[in-house]
């Protein structure tokens, strides 16, 4: 035991480190727009901003959260002022002050510029706003926070069928196309991930009775509709919650290992006897599933496979190895098999030897399966929506490897209590 300890002591200080003087002072230096007032839309691989590039609620988003988080738990000013700044860019810039709800993108000249309203969109706004109350706990903004989940529940809940619908007009009408599914499906795993991890963040700072009886409906969703007999997400589905044909060929790894802990960690907020007892051996189930045919003998973990899992796509792209991380720690927390902490000391050496960029900074986007980092966009293999000449686009923020550093920090400093 004491062996242990002083491992896991070890490994907090490295992801630390990772997190404070690698990640947040990349984004601080690199992602603060210097002649305007809120965050570059992206920035290339050594830190210039693409100037003129559009700018996303989700990348705003997902810097509020981020930093607000780390400010909250190491008590900066300087994360604060990052996630005050945040907060005002996507309350001011990006609210529709018309017609509710917040843009998909602006330009680069703040104006609105993708008015189509995602409902994976507004659910990020609220996910970040709730972490932003655990900073400013202010009765203002959970007022606003109240406000805005009831908001989101008249204009995205279906009425009629299970689920959320997924894209509207900017004037709220749904849209059947430019949803966030290949084939334009009704329904997708993504969207309904992300609304059950803002309703989770919102029940959490509100303990609003509505909020955690919609929690629960999700969660139920998941446990009964979308974790496929195997252990993996199903991704696409009808109205009815039925998933189509294409989808089941798919599974995507960092969605099934991302999912796996977020799910236990809603199912503890909501603090359901039922649904924690499902959840529990569900969640090993999950990240079993994974490991068994998505992770690689080097720890990294392969984006995907498609027909069936006859072919695996095994390149390897950031965000999943964050989630890898926080997966294996939430299985050695529920187990206390030492296996999973094994398998993340793998992962966070694969990690740390391909996707940290040491020179520049941050992580790099995208890796082959031998751990070669892409500085290009490869015509023959383009990445979905993020680009590997780009170290912060729409899609790329300080969230995912953020998140998994202070995920691993806290987890280790309870489980040494």
């Amino acid at each position: 035991m004491q062996e242990l300890t002083i491992e896991l002591n070890k490994y907090k200080s490295i992801f630390q480190n990772e997190l404070q003087n690698n990640i947040l002072t990349f984004w601080m230096k690199y992602g603060v727009e210097k002649n305007n007032h809120g965050f570059y839309g992206a920035v290339d691989i050594k830190g210039n901003p693409i100037l003129g590039a559009a700018k996303t609620s989700v990348l705003n988003a997902r810097i509020l959260w981020t930093f607000a988080e780390a400010s909250k738990n190491f008590n900066n000013n300087t994360y604060a002022e990052v996630a005050d700044k945040a907060f005002k860019v996507l309350t001011n810039d990006f609210a529709d002050k018309k017609h509710g709800g917040y843009y998909m993108s602006i330009d680069a000249e703040n104006q609105p510029l993708d008015t189509i309203k995602h409902t994976y969109a507004q659910a990020f706004v609220l996910y970040a706003l709730s972490k932003y109350y655990e900073l400013r706990p202010t009765p203002q903004l959970l007022h606003k926070l109240k406000e805005y989940f009831n908001f989101l529940e008249e204009k995205t809940k279906d009425t009629e069928f299970p689920g959320y619908i997924e894209a509207f007009s900017r004037k709220w009408q749904p849209l059947s196309e430019n949803r966030m599914a290949d084939n334009n499906e009704p329904r997708s795993m993504n969207t309904h991930l992300h609304i059950l991890e803002a309703y989770a963040a919102f029940y959490k700072v509100s303990k609003n009775v509505f909020a955690g009886k919609r929690l629960k409906e999700l969660l139920n969703i998941f446990i009964d509709k979308i974790i496929r007999q195997s252990g993996h997400l199903g991704i696409f589905y009808d109205k009815y919650f039925n998933e189509t044909e294409s989808s089941k060929a798919i599974c995507s790894f960092g969605h099934d290992i991302e999912a796996s802990w977020l799910l236990w960690e809603a199912a503890e907020i909501l603090d359901d006897k039922e649904i924690i007892s499902k959840m529990n051996p569900l969640s090993i189930k999950m990240l079993d599933a994974v490991d068994r045919v998505g992770v690689d003998k080097d720890g990294g973990l392969f984006l995907e496979s498609t027909r069936f899992g006859s072919h695996v796509r095994t390149n390897k792209h950031w965000w999943p190895q964050a989630e890898t991380l926080i997966s294996f720690m939430n299985g050695f927390e529920l187990t206390s098999d030492a296996k999973y902490w094994n398998k993340l000391k793998l992962t966070w050496n694969f990690i740390n030897s391909n996707l940290i960029d040491h020179k520049n900074g941050e992580w790099f986007t995208k890796v082959n399966r031998l751990g070669v980092p892409y500085l290009v966009e490869p015509k023959d293999d383009p990445s979905p929506y993020y680009r590997n000449d780009w170290k912060i686009d729409p899609w790329k923020a300080p969230y995912h490897n953020g998140r998994a550093m202070m995920e691993l920090i806290s987890r280790i400093e309870k489980m040494m209590l």
